[in-house]
């Protein structure tokens, strides 16, 4: 992480376990109150991870993997020591919400430092074959398949932590969240139009074009389609290409 980063990273924290310091004091005396008070390291411990894993994309590629693998041993140790405290009985909301923010954001880290390939027009392209780039499933990536019909301003593949791609013609960018692009179709199956929609957003009815293939170094996909026979289906369903 970078030193500017480190430092405003340290501040939030800083002004979070004050703030919490500062509740604390507020919580009533006794047994409810000291296991209030007890809790606090490990609201603290699950608010860095937070604040860490939204920083991942500062951190080199080569050193997120083991970054995430700790977050989340972070997260389940003070996690069970939270249950244990509660035990048999309703833990706080503030508890529960600082878990759950901690595991979302674990999972959202999965994109950090994410790069697109956009095919920029004139006009649409017919996404060429994939060459050295796929050997070996490492980091995230999703791509288009060869003899897709891209259309202008989409974008054709996005990936982190893996070797980047390339693509005759398209732009790399940085992405701030990964995408899936839709074709979509009447009910005699001949394309209407095409949309673009962040993966968290309610996913429309349509055919998905960006094939995921691996996820943090695990395979959830594969290429299937022949590029020519593909390419031939688009176009009989109306899909405007070259």
């Amino acid at each position: 992480m970078k030193p500017d980063a480190a430092g405003d990273a340290w501040m939030v924290l800083l002004a979070q376990a004050t703030q919490l310091a500062a509740v604390a004091q507020a919580w009533p005396a006794g047994a409810e109150g000291d296991r209030l008070r007890e809790a606090i390291p490990d609201l603290v411990q699950l608010h860095a991870v937070r604040i860490a894993m939204e920083q991942l994309d500062r951190v080199p590629a080569d050193r997120r993997p083991y970054a995430r693998d700790h977050a989340e041993w972070l997260v389940k140790s003070a996690s069970e020591r939270l249950g244990a405290r509660w035990r048999g009985e309703p833990m706080p909301e503030p508890m529960l919400d600082a878990m759950t923010a901690a595991r979302s954001s674990i999972a959202r880290s999965l994109y950090a430092g994410l790069l697109a390939l956009r095919w920029p027009g004139p006009g649409p392209l017919v996404v060429p074959r994939w060459f050295d780039e796929l050997d070996g499933m490492v980091g995230t990536l999703a791509i288009m398949e060869a003899g897709t019909i891209a259309l202008e301003g989409e974008v054709v593949a996005w990936w982190t932590e893996h070797p980047p791609l390339h693509c005759p013609g398209c732009r790399q960018e940085p992405l701030s969240e990964p995408v899936q692009v839709y074709r979509r179709f009447d009910a005699s199956g001949h394309y209407l139009d095409s949309v673009t929609v962040p993966l968290h957003e309610e996913l429309p009815a349509g055919m998905p074009m960006l094939v995921p293939l691996c996820v943090a170094g695990q395979t959830v996909g594969s290429l299937q389609r022949d590029p020519a026979t593909w390419l031939a289906l688009q176009r009989a369903a109306g899909v405007p290409g070259p």
